[in-house]
């Protein structure tokens, strides 16, 4: 009778751990460059992150630091400095799912900013990816241009009378446009001494109206609106198109209603848009999600 052996055990496992470690795919770290499109029939860029793992994005133009829109619960580590952009997510991206990065230049080239898809890949992860901007070329020049024609015509459309009857008589305002009723969660804890008493939208042909009840609570700053910025559900920018607050100014105490005109996908249940309302400071930072009930 031949005893059974007590290393026996131990050799398996360790061939079937070598196996698989053979077996796992070996996700390559690259260096590349990538430009900028120019028109809207070129794909955006894409970036390829992976966890654990840092991914810096250097541009040929300077960054505005503020402008970035991306959805910072996805990642580890976000920095922009004047022309580096550092990424590090949590965990990698489903298969299929891409996050919508953007961010603006602080100069007045073409284009203004720039649009990245982030997607994570199994077998290569970018290490730096170098982006052209090729600033103010003709094909730039025209994508602008034509772009700017096209706000123009919506702003001849939406202009059509004044006051409410414009409503009507621009076409936004229909039989159908019912208020949409919002629900406010708080992204941060830190208010930077804001409060938001009431939330309400209104979707219209070709845009939705979100006024938002404000009451600055600091007791010595004032408060006055420097940008709103919207981000649609998995980290889309939704493009704000006014910002107008009543008053212009809230003292310490003070309440007052802020409308954004913003171009966004339809307010279904369930959908989440995050919002950030900064000062004309820069310093003082409102972060809250709107939601239908």
């Amino acid at each position: 009778m031949v005893l059974p052996t007590p290393w026996l055990p131990l050799t398996l496992c360790l061939l079937v751990a070598g196996t698989a470690a053979a077996q796992a795919p070996v996700r390559q770290r690259q260096d590349r460059r990538a430009s900028l499109p120019t028109t809207d029939s070129e794909p955006v860029p894409e970036l390829y992150v992976a966890t654990g793992n840092l991914t810096t994005v250097a541009f040929n133009g300077p960054l505005d630091r503020a402008s970035l829109v991306v959805d910072r619960t996805r990642f580890k580590w976000v920095d922009v400095g004047d022309r580096l952009l550092t990424l590090e997510p949590f965990t990698d991206l489903g298969p299929g799912e891409r996050l919508i990065l953007q961010v603006g230049f602080r100069d007045k080239a073409l284009p203004t900013k720039a649009i990245l898809a982030v997607l994570s890949k199994a077998d290569v992860m970018d290490g730096k990816l170098e982006v052209d901007r090729r600033a103010n070329t003709p094909e730039a020049l025209l994508a602008a241009l034509t772009q700017k024609e096209a706000e123009l015509e919506e702003l001849k459309a939406r202009s059509a009378g004044s006051g409410p009857a414009s409503l009507v008589l621009s076409k936004w305002l229909t039989k159908t446009t019912t208020p949409v009723v919002l629900t406010v969660s708080l992204e941060t804890a830190e208010a930077s001494g804001m409060e938001i008493t009431e939330s309400i939208g209104y979707e219209g042909t070709f845009s939705t109206l979100v006024a938002i009840g404000l009451r600055n609570l600091h007791a010595k700053l004032v408060w006055t609106l420097g940008q709103a910025r919207f981000t649609g559900p998995q980290g889309a920018s939704a493009k704000v198109l006014s910002a107008q607050m009543k008053p212009v100014q809230l003292a310490p105490g003070e309440e007052g209603l802020l409308v954004v005109e913003v171009v966004a996908p339809k307010w279904e249940v369930g959908k989440v848009f995050a919002v950030e309302l900064v000062d004309a400071s820069g310093q003082r930072r409102l972060s809250f999600n709107l939601s239908t009930k």
